[in-house]
């Protein structure tokens, strides 16, 4: 995007309407004809999706290549091969579109005989797999990047010429066609685990949030979290903490928080007096943690439950402590960046009441909490999403205000679309990426690997995979880092003894905090194009807000109580403890606040009080508080002093 190159003294003032345009999208650019059969391109795949998982599903591969038909035929339509394309489709796209459908309706046509060929496929076989291998990295490079194009190109490449790399990740090798029916003819390639959770739980969640999002739910969460949190210090700030939390329960999408609360969020920070650069990186760093926020997470927390084998509804218990410390730790950072600046509150009379707000909301919580008891009482995802999604179709009429009509529900079925294409070729191409590492066995190679080079010291293998996380983050989708980290990483963390639920959330926490990392920090540029901030300071800053991120994933791999996992109350009160005065030092850190403005050396002091309570021993344990206690009485003389002084010039 080209918001990226601008200087850093100049200001980002760009739409994101026209983040969009500048990505390749032409979507509300189309000519008329094209746009309305694009349209119900679009509410053709929403059915499709809706009906199997009412109905049950087809064949998995039937399934999932239609799914994927769908997404690769509107990827060629909607986005540009070259950005300065024109808008209308050329003809070299509406070819690329029709072959999708064609591999489609050739699985179709001779799918008996492809499930009873196995292992001996056809030569046509072997060219409709180089076919969808190639439109997939095509699809790939234009709504997601080239990053991910350039991932899956390597293993691709890995697979090939196994025989003339170094031995400790040497193979045999294999041939052209065997890697194309690996990909194209098996349940381990670009038909496997990525694309099942796409075709099932992926789309119907979307299909929640964009309903959601056409009855008003997302200004409805704003009102509540301004009603809760508006008459504190800060209350703008903390407002956009708490309402990208409530959607990010339902969105699992940073980007889509940024875009729906921080439009709302940010000016007001701004007329609070926060900075333009700090109140894009509140925004930033509190809808990042949308992915890992249960119920709904994200598309890789629905990959995870279906990699592991460990429930869904487990994975989101498991994430809960670690969700509600990370929002505690930016809504520390917020509060004490207020007192740090002695910043104004939001006047009471523009504070809406909590009750008639509550009673404003009532109708599109109680999908919400359709979907948590769903869950709760054993209905798959999938089911519950559905259910879930037809009771906010229900209840919006009780609302004036949230009513859906018929613009409204064709809104939402072609949204839902929309939104759908990237998570789809996003997961068909790690399909390309899991199937190589399947065929040749590599992620056991690099989980030694990693072990090898951390001397099997716990330590250092988190950071290690800490490290990798960040770096695949740079140009990575979480979801697409996190497929890769939990084949070549996590095994290495579950063999010293982390719990595999842990090890997975580890490597998810990282791919999230991805992106607020600089340089490539996606949320952070969003909301810095709606604070009209430099890119790169808006980054820096949601980086030293979310600063707890890099803190707790530690703490949870070494208190497994924090994930529910052999829990015990000593352990889960000693979890909570140390990761709760772990984050108030770190928020003292980054922010240079505590109780008073922080000098160097006394942020060292407290950083010293965080490594203290990292390692979990009671020794340890009380010695980072004891750093605690002293930094809080000296904090609070120096304020005594400063209190007296002020009193006797008066």
């Amino acid at each position: 995007m080209r918001f990226f190159k601008k200087k850093e003294d100049k200001p980002v003032d760009i739409d994101l309407h026209e983040l969009e345009v500048e990505s390749g999208n032409r979507l509300e650019h189309l000519p008329g004809w094209t746009q309305k059969m694009v349209a119900v391109v679009a509410i053709m795949w929403t059915v499709f999706q809706v009906y199997t998982a009412l109905t049950g599903l087809f064949p998995a591969m039937i399934q999932r290549m239609t799914t994927l038909s769908f997404g690769l035929f509107l990827c060629f339509i909607c986005f540009k091969m070259k950005r300065n394309d024109t808008n209308k489709v050329p003809i070299y796209d509406w070819i690329l579109a029709i072959v999708s459908v064609a591999i489609d309706v050739y699985i179709i046509a001779t799918f008996d005989t492809l499930t009873k060929r196995g292992g001996n496929p056809t030569q046509m076989d072997i060219i409709f797999g180089i076919l969808l291998i190639l439109l997939v990295l095509e699809g790939t490079r234009r709504a997601v990047g080239k990053p991910l194009v350039i991932v899956a190109l390597l293993f691709l490449l890995y697979a090939y010429f196994g025989p003339y790399l170094p031995g400790a990740i040497s193979h045999r090798g294999y041939s052209i066609n065997r890697i194309s029916s690996q990909m194209f003819l098996t349940a381990e390639g670009i038909f496997g685990t990525p694309m099942s959770v796409m075709t099932t739980f992926v789309y119907s969640f979307v299909v929640f949030g964009c309903f959601l999002e056409v009855t008003g739910g997302a200004k409805l969460f704003i009102n509540l979290a301004f009603a809760l949190t508006g008459k504190f210090a800060g209350g703008p700030a903390k407002t956009a903490v708490v309402a990208s939390g409530l959607l990010g329960t339902i969105s699992g999408s940073g980007l889509a928080n940024v875009v729906t609360t921080g439009t709302f969020t940010i000016p007001l920070m701004k007329t609070c007096g926060y900075d333009a650069t700090f109140a894009g990186g509140v925004e930033a760093s509190s809808s990042s943690a949308g992915q890992i926020m249960p119920p709904v997470m994200g598309a890789a927390a629905f990959i995870m439950a279906e990699t592991t084998g460990v429930p869904y509804l487990q994975i989101c218990i498991a994430a809960a402590i670690p969700a509600v410390l990370y929002y505690m730790c930016v809504m520390l950072s917020v509060d004490f960046e207020a007192r740090r600046c002695h910043l104004k509150t939001v006047a009471r009379e523009e504070v809406p009441d909590l009750l008639p707000t509550l009673k404003r909301c009532y109708p599109l919580l109680l999908p919400i909490a359709t979907l948590i008891v769903m869950l709760c009482i054993g209905f798959t995802p999938l089911k519950a999403s559905i259910y879930a999604t037809a009771a906010m179709i229900l209840t919006s009429f009780l609302s004036k205000e949230t009513r859906l009509n018929g613009k409204r529900t064709l809104e939402a079925l072609t949204k839902s679309a929309y939104n759908s294409i990237t998570v789809c070729v996003a997961c068909a191409v790690c399909g390309i990426v899991t199937g190589v590492i399947t065929l040749t066995g590599l992620g056991l190679k690099l989980s030694d690997l990693i072990l090898t080079a951390s001397g099997g010291d716990l330590f250092l293998t988190l950071l290690l995979t800490m490290v990798a996380s960040i770096i695949l983050g740079m140009g990575l989708p979480t979801t697409a880092k996190y497929i890769v980290l939990s084949a070549i990483a996590a095994p290495a963390l579950v063999k010293l003894g982390v719990p595999l639920v842990g090890a997975h959330l580890f490597i998810l926490y990282f791919g999230v905090i991805a992106e607020v990392t600089p340089p490539v920090a996606l949320t952070s540029y969003a909301a810095a194009a709606v604070a009209k901030a430099p890119g790169v300071k808006t980054a820096l800053q949601g980086l030293k807000i979310s600063i707890g991120a890099f803190f707790i994933p530690f703490m949870f791999c070494y208190y497994p109580s924090l994930l529910f996992v052999d829990v015990t109350p000593a352990g889960l009160f000693a979890g909570f403890y140390s990761a709760f005065i772990g984050m108030i030092c770190l928020c003292g850190c980054s922010i240079g606040y505590f109780f008073g403005p922080l000098k160097t050396w006394k942020r060292v002091f407290m950083f010293l009080g965080v490594a203290l309570l990292l390692h979990p021993s009671t020794v340890t344990d009380i010695l980072g508080t004891v750093v605690v206690l002293i930094m809080f009485l000296v904090q609070k003389r120096m304020t005594g002093k400063g209190s007296q002084a002020v009193s006797a010039e008066s």
